[in-house]
């Protein structure tokens, strides 16, 4: 109770914060005029040139109006097609906002109240606690504070939604049910199952007719075919090998296109809407008040700006400074002497960035066709330009991202060499066909330990920033040239350690689950003794077999899935 305690506390300071007359209101009259957009393009260009980004979009509302809505670049690498205010790009969790919403418009109707038991509507739904299972309510799972976290590793494996959904029982809580904030990509996955079950159609079609529709964005969607078929869209891009050598803002290293690739019938609406600078610009006009046409109430837009969990230490994406808070789909905080909402996305070669200043009828949104930090910087700067103090004009934000990119670096180099120096020159302790089998465990279902000399094709392609889990085949698949390192390395043996030597062709492990649409196969690499890894796209994955006194293999751990047993 005493922790509660503080907490509502804290929860009460940061919301009084939010919601006092911005002072900023009162700064503009000393402010300088806004950026001409010769000013906005000259940045930008160069900004660009700086993240090595191939291509932009970029939306600006001033005084609750469009200032700008435009693009940068090019579409792909290799053509000469420009990147426009139409071209769509896939946004990420900027999604969770459209999640919110269709939640939101289903309150209105009457057909859902936000303290409504998840329960009620969705009867076979649990947690790992029961307690928790019982007591979830409809705005929990859009508020960040439930503690299931983000279960990435599920998303090739589970059919759709519901396949997903009923795997959480089996993972403990990262956190206490409404203790503090834990980002959550789990409960927006359930936010799409609800609204399907609710609605009766799919969350794209209901979110087309009672939010898209309205607002005239036509060419949004959540559905990656319609995107693709489009003839002005954008290719993402990654680094085409990243295995220790940064994460995927680093500069420096060669891009390549790579295949569209998300879980759409599963993790949508935590990700996966599509859409382009031309029409986020009418969502933010509708978030500021401005829209002609709002497909929901002000009061309801006001509360999911409003502050429910509290964020003690902003990511970099968040558009604050400074403890602030979680809304619904949503974060806010204070920017300068303005109260900013936004929210930043990450997908396999796509990042975005949204910032608004309600107050102010001020909106930015950046996203770019690799996986860069420079919408951030960029919704940064021009929240500064626009309404910022001087303080905040004369910040160096690229600077600043940039030592965040190398400090990230610079950990993951430091703990792969320590890795490296506690690594034994240490061959299996038995022979590798001891290790086949079959083992299980309730999160992740039926895991196969095959031997085989049969060549295994790589997962995916390079992967975005800390990997990607979306291992589902892409739309226009490129060439296997265009695979990460985990395409070379599929052939390598996994005998002793240091065994670089023998033939490709050699018997090697691999593990296998089912998978949505294919087996996920992770071919082992041997590390020491007991000791293997996977690889999954660029997200390495320890596999450790356990023996018991006898030598014999009696189950399996493994990185991000939990202990295996072995089925005899």
């Amino acid at each position: 109770m005493p922790s509660s305690r503080r907490l509502l506390a804290l929860l009460v300071v940061v919301q009084t914060a939010l919601l006092l007359p911005a002072s900023g209101v009162h700064a503009q009259s000393s402010a300088p005029p806004p950026p001409s957009v010769e000013e906005i393009d000259a940045w930008v260009e160069d900004a660009m040139a700086r993240w090595e980004v191939p291509g932009l979009g970029l939306a600006i509302v001033h005084n609750g109006e469009s200032f700008l809505s435009t693009g940068y670049g090019v579409r792909e690498l290799g053509t000469a097609e420009r990147v426009d205010g139409g071209t769509l790009f896939s946004i990420g969790s900027c999604s969770k906002a459209f999640g919110a919403a269709t939640l939101a418009a289903l309150v209105e109707d009457g057909r859902l109240s936000w303290d409504d038991r998840i329960t009620d509507h969705v009867p076979w739904f649990r947690l790992h606690d029961p307690w928790t299972t019982q007591e979830i309510r409809v705005r929990d799972i859009v508020t960040h504070r439930v503690g299931t976290g983000s279960n990435q590793p599920l998303r090739p494996l589970v059919v759709d939604r519901r396949d997903y959904l009923t795997r959480l029982p089996h993972i403990e809580p990262a956190h206490q049910f409404r203790d503090r904030y834990g980002y959550t990509n789990d409960m927006l996955v359930l936010t799409g199952h609800l609204v399907e079950t609710i609605s009766g159609t799919d969350w794209d079609s209901y979110a087309r007719e009672r939010l898209w529709n309205p607002l005239g964005m036509t060419t949004t969607t959540a559905r990656m075919g319609p995107a693709n078929a489009s003839p002005n869209h954008a290719e993402p891009h990654a680094i085409i090998e990243r295995r220790f050598q940064g994460n995927a803002a680093t500069t420096g290293l060669p891009l390549e296109p790579v295949p569209w690739q998300y879980a759409e019938d599963v993790t949508v609406p935590s990700g996966g809407v599509i859409t382009s600078a031309d029409e986020i610009t009418e969502w933010m006009r509708f978030h500021v008040g401005t829209h002609p046409n709002p497909p929901l109430s002000r009061s309801s837009v006001e509360l999911m700006h409003t502050p429910h969990t509290v964020i003690p230490n902003p990511s970099s994406w968040m558009p604050f400074e400074g403890p602030g808070a979680y809304a619904m789909g949503w974060s806010t905080g204070r920017f300068g002497n303005v109260t900013a909402v936004g929210h930043g996305g990450n997908a396999l070669g796509f990042n975005c960035s949204i910032a608004l200043a309600p107050e102010h009828g001020f909106g930015v949104w950046a996203t770019t066709n690799r996986n860069s930090e420079l919408p951030w910087v960029l919704t940064q700067w021009a929240l500064g330009r626009f309404l910022g103090t001087e303080e905040l004009r004369s910040r160096d934000w690229h600077a600043e991202h940039e030592r965040s990119v190398a400090e990230g670096n610079r950990r993951v180099f430091e703990a792969e060499a320590e890795r490296q120096a506690a690594r034994l020159d240490q061959g299996p302790s038995v022979p590798l066909e001891a290790y086949a089998g079959t083992y299980h465990n309730g999160y992740a279902g039926e895991l196969r330990i095959r031997l085989t000399d049969e060549p295994v094709p790589p997962l995916m392609p390079a992967e975005g920033r800390l990997g990607r889990w979306d291992g589902t085949p892409g739309l226009h698949e490129r060439p296997a040239a265009s695979a990460s390192a985990g395409a070379s390395g599929s052939g390598s043996a996994n005998g002793a350690a240091g065994s670089a030597g023998q033939p490709t062709d050699a018997p090697r492990l691999v593990a296998e689950f089912d998978g949505r649409e294919r087996p996920v196969q992770m071919p082992l690499e041997h590390w020491h003794v007991d000791r293997f890894d996977a690889w999954f796209g660029d997200v390495r994955i320890g596999v450790s077999f356990v023996l018991d006194d006898m030598a014999r293999v009696t189950g399996v751990e493994m990185d991000y899935y939990g202990r295996f047993e072995r089925i005899p």
